[in-house]
């Protein structure tokens, strides 16, 4: 399940930004001040009329443990996003990004109307490159051309083959919804 993030989700998010596995592809580990600080900030970009940015908590289904993050940050144009992923160490190799990124994808473009979604992330990141492009996303070679040490795929509704969505839970069940552009908690297979 994925659900938008609340304040019950800093301990998890402190954890990830400032873990040096987790981070090894993405960035330097946060100081934990520099965490909390980017925690607020995101929480507080989530409830603008139209955020630039919406982050998810990704929920196993089986034990409601919080196992990691992911968000959509919108470019300039709102029917574009550029999706990421943050799992805890515990939940790689489990086959979670497929589903929850699945959901997320699945949700942006059949609620959100968006027309395409990017993922960006670094040629050493071979995991990150697997279920990419498992999802059915494809290489930019425009840019890659421009970004020797990132890859850059994009996927188009049309291009979407994967449905995931099994349940979608109504705004006001919601117990964290900040935003019009949030309107679901989505339950996946």
């Amino acid at each position: 399940m994925i659900r938008p993030l609340a304040e019950q989700d800093k301990t998890l998010y402190l954890s990830l930004y400032t873990d040096a596995k987790v981070m090894r592809h993405i960035g330097e580990p946060l100081s934990i001040a520099a965490a909390e600080k980017a925690f607020s900030s995101t929480l507080k970009a989530m409830t603008k009329p139209e955020p630039k940015i919406l982050t998810w908590a990704i929920v196993e289904k089986a034990t409601a443990a919080i196992i990691g993050l992911q968000a959509l940050t919108f470019s300039n144009s709102d029917n574009i996003a550029e999706i990421g992923i943050m799992l805890t160490p515990a939940a790689n190799g489990r086959l979670f990004p497929e589903e929850a990124m699945g959901a997320l994808m699945e949700y942006g473009f059949t609620h959100m109307q968006l027309t395409c979604i990017n993922a960006v992330y670094s040629h050493k990141n071979l995991a990150t490159e697997r279920f990419v492009n498992k999802l059915g996303f494809i290489v930019n070679l425009k840019s890659e051309q421009n970004l020797t040490n990132t890859r850059h795929q994009y996927i188009e509704p049309h291009m979407w083959q994967h449905p995931v969505i099994t349940t979608i839970l109504p705004k006001d069940e919601i117990s964290h919804c900040p935003t019009k552009r949030f309107s679901a908690n989505l339950y996946a297979q």
